[in-house]
């Protein structure tokens, strides 16, 4: 994928960048926006049932309130309390009391349409008052009534009353509401006297089925304190224990589990939770369509900003392309293409001009190439024609030093045997490039030819370091700087010897030899024309020093050459700069 990538042309990676951008920020943005609508209308819903659950709540809780109310009401009665107060069918005034309290028990009846059933037990004598529906309740009441109070539940903690839902009376599934209430004498508080007994066959969990408090297809229902459902929309979960009753904790909150929203509020001070359900899908699902059309919307405003982003780009990549265009004629060998500038526009023309400078720079180095090359061969050409019939010379040379040494001429035959190791390195086999060690010797059989000839008028101190006696060096490159040294520096000093002193010392990677005299010297400004000029090569002579100088930049390199100084002797001294190179690294060494 990376090699295919890399193939590309910039204009297409840029598009493909700018594009990958486009599409990976317009899905993050739908992402984040679509999770935030969903979760800010799951909140909403949330409080929205939060609040019609509490409406519910307080609703069951004025119903509750008024049912303690009016049983409290019931007992402190005094046709209720003198019923309970008496001792039965012995009292004389016992009939009477019976009447008194079931004409309060019938307008108890009266007052609330969804009574059933009402009675007064009495714990004195073992009797009771009732009025009713006598067919359906009335006769199994004191079996029923005893199993269903042991098994109903306070309603609040501090409170007396107790309640139940169930069809232990009318059976069949008919379920009811029964509200048990302990009387007390209200002349002795202590003294539990009867029972109250309030059957509510239409009761407030009837209407729970009909108070859909969302949108969603939810169920509702009431969770009393042993976590049972005592009343749901869904009759089948009636009775039932509520799964995550234990996340029923404090007043009012809400929990997801099982891809189910679940709101619950507590019923004020009674021992009962109000709980909904959402199914959490009911909830998404009318949330498709919104997602669905922002999808689309998503869609078509990143198509349309990658294809303006298309065509922003094409034209914005016209003129670099021009500028590929022109390069790829450049690589093909056209080294006289130039990029017009007005076709470039403001931003590319910086590379315009910089790539036509380098053309023009590649001309002219190209032809300093050739210029450099037809300098190299006349100076190779020149070397290949000293070396016509060399070996006649050796012989020739050879013989006068024999024949002088036969005569006793030991000047002679000093001079002929130096003159012939002379011009033995200076042919070298042809080679442009010997040893270190070589050209000091060719320089030390040039000195003995001088002072023989100028009667010993050179003193010379030669010191190289051995690690150096091996490097390349150009072939006559001391010989003309001893050279000029004799002639134009101790020779011109009328009736005195001169010396001259070489050094040869490496420093790093690099070689510096030195060449010094203690002749007439020359001026600061001589010696600065000398190495303003030192690099212009002269084809009139052999080995002048320019010839020197050029010959060792177009083997080595500009770095390299010589460089003039005086020096405080007030001669001059010439440092010649060299790379540390050996034999086995150039072709051409003798």
């Amino acid at each position: 994928m990376k090699k295919y990538i890399n193939s590309w042309n910039l204009d297409k990676k840029i598009f493909f960048i700018i594009t990958s951008l486009i599409y990976g920020i317009s899905v993050i943005m739908l992402v984040i926006f679509t999770a935030f609508y969903i979760n800010s209308f799951i909140r909403q819903s949330n409080n929205i049932t939060k609040n019609q659950l509490s409406a519910l709540a307080s609703n069951y809780e004025k119903t509750l309130d008024d049912y303690n109310e009016f049983a409290i009401a019931m007992i402190i009665d005094d046709s209720i309390q003198e019923y309970l107060e008496c001792t039965g069918k012995k009292d004389k005034d016992y009939f009477n009391l019976v009447n008194s309290a079931k004409q309060t028990l019938q307008n108890a009846i009266n007052m609330h349409s969804s009574m059933n059933y009402i009675a007064i037990l009495s714990y004195n004598f073992n009797g009771m008052v009732y009025k009713g529906n006598i067919t359906k309740i009335a006769k199994n009441f004191n079996q029923t009534y005893k199993m269903d109070y042991a098994k109903s539940l306070f309603c609040y903690e501090s409170g007396t009353m107790r309640m139940s839902f169930n069809d232990v009376y009318l059976g069949n599934g008919h379920n009811t509401l029964n509200i048990y209430f302990p009387v007390y004498s209200i002349t002795k508080m202590i003294k539990e006297t009867g029972l109250l007994c309030m059957i509510f066959e239409t009761s407030l969990f009837d209407g729970l089925s009909e108070n859909s408090i969302t949108e969603f297809d939810s169920e509702v229902f009431m969770v009393d304190s042993n976590h049972v459902v005592v009343s749901s929309t869904d009759d089948f979960s009636i009775g039932t224990k509520f799964a995550y009753a234990d996340r029923l904790n404090g007043d009012n909150a809400n929990f997801s589990v099982s891809n189910n929203l679940y709101s619950y509020k507590k019923i004020g001070k009674w021992n009962y939770y109000l709980v909904s359900r959402i199914p959490l899908m009911n909830m998404y699902r009318d949330n498709i369509i919104v997602v669905a059309l922002l999808f689309f919307m998503t869609v078509a405003i990143t198509c349309f900003g990658v294809a303006i982003c298309k065509k922003i780009l094409k034209k914005t990549y016209e003129p670099l392309e021009y500028v590929v265009k022109e390069m790829k004629y450049a690589a093909e060998g056209k080294l006289d293409v130039r990029i017009d500038m007005e076709n470039v526009g403001t931003d590319f023309k910086q590379l315009a001009y910089g790539f036509n400078y380098m053309m023009k720079e590649i001309n002219s180095l190209m032809e300093q190439v050739k210029l450099e090359q037809q300098q190299m061969n006349h100076i190779r050409f020149n070397a290949l024609q000293s070396q016509i019939q060399p070996h006649f010379l050796y012989n020739t040379l050879d013989c006068i030093h024999w024949q002088a040494m036969v005569d006793g001429n030991e000047e002679i035959s000093a001079l002929v045997k130096a003159l012939a190791q002379y011009y033995r390195l200076c042919l070298s086999g042809g080679k442009d490039v010997i040893h270190l060690e070589q050209e000091i010797e060719h320089v030390k059989n040039y000195l003995i030819i001088q002072n023989i000839r100028y009667d010993n008028i050179i003193e010379s101190d030669i010191i190289v370091d051995d690690s150096c006696r091996n490097i390349l060096i150009p072939k006559i490159t001391l010989q003309p700087l001893v050279e000029n040294s004799i002639y134009h520096g101790i020779k011109v000093k009328e009736g005195k010897k001169g010396k001259l002193w070489i050094r040869v010392e490496k420093k790093g990677d690099e070689i510096f030899i030195t060449v010094s005299d203690n002749g007439t010297g020359m001026t600061e400004e001589a010696i600065q024309d000398m190495n303003n000029s030192i690099s212009e090569y002269d084809k009139d002579f052999g080995y002048g020093i320019r010839n020197v100088n050029k010959r060792i930049e177009i083997l080595f390199g500009k770095e390299y050459g010589l460089h003039y100084e005086r020096n405080e002797l007030g001669g001059v001294t010439v440092i010649i700069h060299l790379p540390c190179r050996f034999v086995m690294e150039y072709e051409e060494v003798l």
